[in-house]
């Protein structure tokens, strides 16, 4: 199940992983560059696995909407290579 955040606001990375916990995590209006990890931004929509809600097209409204979007993993049955979980969506 996927759930759209009514009324989000900015946060950091640290922020969402201590609300979202064991979620994935859709942001917009990233404050991030290639190659340097996400500083801040604003959790839109937060999901029990990755992509759900991508058959109602809620990612191509998101990216067309706000632009320089990403995600984050926060699922503790997700691997995350090296350490990395997040991947940029919109740059």
């Amino acid at each position: 199940m996927y759930m759209i955040l009514e009324n989000p606001k900015r946060m950091t990375k640290k922020e969402m992983r201590k609300e979202f916990e064991d979620k994935w995590v859709y942001v917009v209006d990233c404050d991030f560059e290639i190659g340097v990890p996400m500083e801040t931004g604003v959790p839109m929509l937060v999901a029990d696995s990755p992509w759900e809600g991508r058959e109602d097209g809620i990612y191509r409204k998101l990216d067309d909407e706000y632009g320089r979007t990403m995600h984050l993993s926060f699922l503790s049955n997700e691997l995350n290579v090296f350490g990395i979980s997040e991947v940029a969506a919109n740059v």
